[in-house]
């Protein structure tokens, strides 16, 4: 094996560590950015709660028509779906700018680029929390059983989240060495929301399994989905979440490997 690659590779795994050293820093920056982002505004990342609310209230009864499905049943369907898959896809977005935005500090001081990568992702779940009174809502909906399949909603989120911090490397680099990867990256998740699971349902639509499949997104939503309208989630998707985890991140391992150093360059 190349002794450069070796190197690299150890270098990579030190900048892992030290990440992980210093959580406290890129946990504290998320928080910063929140603040920052909504100062002034009364309502802060609420907003966004209510929009997502605004949106589901609006179109839920119209396409529970469309579908020829009940209320009660359709509605938390798309209210969930619709909020995890709005997660996925900011936390995508946002990596796609993890170094870019952080050129200055990458530049000035000594920095893991990894802490970069996580402050992002972890500035998106403190969105993604401001979205719990609409899983409130819903499992008001839903009635008061609330079994305890719901509990798999904890380690289904988990593992969405590993499989976002490999995504989010990879699109991350990719977009920092490649201005116009952004734009692309952003029209494919367009289309992919269309052909994922969010606003019509599977197993009530004549829609080949294989096409479920072979979509990671839809497995990355279901996983958050369904326990919260307790249901457990059918293995294909825990077996697609974790079959990308694993080679996902190995490819965005050799990746950041390939390329860590250069960031700096690149920003």
């Amino acid at each position: 094996m190349d002794k450069k690659f070796v190197e690299q590779g150890r270098l990579a795994l030190a900048d892992l560590n030290e990440a992980v050293r210093l959580s406290w820093f890129w946990l504290a920056l998320g928080w910063v950015d929140i603040l920052q982002r909504y100062r002034g505004s009364m309502l802060g990342p609420f907003w966004l709660t209510l929009t997502t609310a605004a949106f589901i209230a609006g179109l839920g009864p119209l396409y529970a028509q469309l579908f020829n499905l009940e209320m009660a049943q359709y509605l938390p369907y798309l209210a969930i779906g619709f909020t995890a898959w709005g997660f996925i896809n900011g936390t995508i977005a946002d990596c796609c700018n993890a170094f870019i935005f952080a050129g200055d500090t990458l530049k000035q001081i000594r920095v893991p680029r990894l802490a970069l990568l996580f402050q992002v992702i972890w500035r998106n779940v403190i969105v993604f929390a401001h979205s719990l009174p609409i899983f409130v809502v819903v499992l008001l909906f839903l009635g008061p059983s609330m079994s305890p399949v719901i509990l798999l909603v904890i380690p289904g989120f988990v593992l969405v989240v590993l499989n976002l911090v490999w995504i989010g490397l990879v699109v991350a680099i990719l977009c920092t060495r490649f201005r116009d990867i952004g734009p692309i990256i952003t029209s494919v998740m367009q289309i992919a929301f269309f052909l994922t699971p969010v606003m019509w349902d599977h197993r009530n639509q004549r829609v080949d399994e294989i096409y479920i499949a072979i979509n990671p997104f839809a497995s990355y939503i279901e996983l958050i989905r369904a326990p919260l309208l307790e249901e457990a989630p059918d293995a294909i998707f825990v077996v697609v979440a974790l079959g990308t985890l694993v080679v996902g991140s190995a490819l965005a391992a050799l990746l950041f490997i390939r390329a860590r150093r250069r960031i700096v360059y690149w920003v």
